[in-house]
């Protein structure tokens, strides 16, 4: 068993008990409590434990914004599935602003080859990926970085897109929820996300179905405010249906 490996298995038994401790793992995986302790870590930086003393706690409750590392690695194929049918949304000429996070990369990738668009982002990641290509004009939006985000967040980047009317916002999602709709569970982040739907023309938000029926911390918007939810083929039919009740939805696979 390689580390990543056994950091998966940690996660599957901290989801089961809730906790684990230092001297059983180590038998369990015949490794070193110094080992354990290097796990640990990786772990408490990507947001998805504590440490406590002799052990770790997995961490729960609608507060918890894990990194992007660890989301870039959850449902890869159906996240590129989605941003290449919100690409198809952009027609030449347009303006986009592509949000923080894995899915806003996938974004970034379809429309790099793209031409004549104006394209705002705050995402490292999607910034790198659209600076490849010179078809397209990128406005790089400021504000302050944010690691979990891999991207800047707050006042400044508010500020800064108060002057723009962009024609599509394409917004990832930690939780979409038909009766709380739009969830963040940080408060910096659900704010500047208010703003940015001000900002623009048409909403979408593209997740792929793990984040539907999920709600956190702080409401960004209702559904009703959304242009549209382009999900994948694997949410459930009856919790689509209602969504579709409130605002459009397409599904994609």
């Amino acid at each position: 068993m390689n580390a990543r490996q056994r950091r998966e298995d940690i996660l599957r038994r901290l989801q089961d008990s809730r906790t684990v401790y230092t001297n059983a793992l180590c038998e369990i995986y015949g490794v070193s409590a110094m080992t354990l302790r290097r796990d640990f870590s990786r772990l408490e930086a990507e947001g998805l434990i504590t440490t406590i003393r002799g052990g770790a706690a997995l961490n729960q409750g609608n507060a918890v914004l894990h990194s992007l590392e660890l989301r870039q690695r959850r449902q890869p194929e159906e996240k590129r599935k989605i941003a290449a049918h919100c690409a198809e949304l952009v027609q030449e000429g347009e303006s986009v602003f592509i949000d923080n996070g894995s899915t806003g990369a996938c974004i970034a990738e379809c429309l790099a080859k793209r031409t004549n668009l104006t394209v705002l982002t705050a995402s490292l990641d999607a910034a790198e990926i659209l600076s490849q290509e010179k078809g397209n004009r990128l406005i790089i939006v400021p504000g302050v970085y944010y690691p979990a985000l891999r991207g800047a967040s707050g006042q400044m980047t508010a500020d800064f897109m108060e002057r723009f009317h962009v024609d599509w916002l394409f917004l990832g999602a930690n939780g979409l929820d038909t009766d709380y709709g739009l969830t963040s569970p940080d408060y910096t982040d659900a704010e500047t996300k208010r703003i940015l739907i001000r900002q623009a023309r048409q909403t979408v938000v593209a997740t792929d179905s793990t984040k539907l029926g999920q709600s956190y911390f702080e409401r960004i918007a209702r559904l009703e405010e959304l242009t549209r939810v382009v999900t994948d083929s694997k949410a459930a039919p009856e919790l689509l249906e209602t969504m579709r009740q409130r605002t459009d939805v397409d599904s994609v696979g």
